[in-house]
């Protein structure tokens, strides 16, 4: 609890990989997009990593996509569920809300999850939206994605269309979350400095009144 409250607390955006969480089955059709045939896993990582034991490792607000047996893709989308209502853009692009744009099974392991991280109650009001992010994924390589202006608790997947512009990698079982806190009013290190003087010199007062 220590930890995480230490985290939301920080004013960057932070992401996070929640592995195991998500159990979607297949794609859904949405916008212009059509399932085919899914033959492998598109993975959301390389952002920083999660540990039972250790806890969060922050890195950047950045992420990679790629696919588990290194085949390319002709597109890469993004999709996302968010706690609330639809926001921010990835590589400049914004979401475009899409009430299709999820997958299939995926759903309740979203809710879960934000219940899990504390950003919806019982009762997840969720949003859906995508990004397509018009970038070809080559051979064995990797797609670099930056969020910006995501708001907290927002859930990831990746899809990942073929050479016919089918969708044919999904993220079935893991996810990544971003955590956007642009707008905590966290001291920057030299005001901590100067707040902790002003206590030292506060607890000096006090402990001279109760000499007294």
């Amino acid at each position: 609890m220590r930890q995480t409250s230490k985290l939301l607390g920080l004013a960057v955006p932070l992401l996070l990989i929640l592995t195991g969480a998500a159990l979607a089955d297949t794609c859904n059709d949405f916008a212009s997009f059509q399932c085919g045939k899914t033959k492998d896993i598109a993975r959301v990582g390389g952002g920083v990593s999660i540990s039972e034991s250790v806890g969060i490792e922050l890195k950047s607000n950045t992420f990679n996509v790629f696919t588990t047996n290194g085949d390319a893709g002709s597109d890469v989308i993004i999709l996302a569920a968010f706690a609330g209502s639809v926001q921010g853009s990835l590589n400049g692009i914004a979401f475009t809300s899409s009430v299709n744009a999820y997958e299939k099974g995926s759903i309740g392991a979203i809710t879960q999850t934000m219940q899990d991280l504390h950003f919806c109650g019982m009762a997840c009001n969720l949003a859906f939206g995508y990004v397509d992010l018009g970038k070809a994924l080559a051979a064995n390589g990797s797609l670099t994605v930056t969020a910006s202006g995501v708001p907290a608790g927002t859930i990831f997947y990746a899809e990942v269309l073929d050479s016919n512009g089918k969708i044919t990698f999904i993220t079935p079982n893991s996810e990544a979350a971003i955590l956007d806190v642009e707008t905590s009013s966290v001291p920057e290190p030299g005001s901590l400095a100067l707040m902790g003087t002003g206590l030292v010199a506060i607890a000096t007062q006090i402990r001279r009144k109760l000499r007294a």
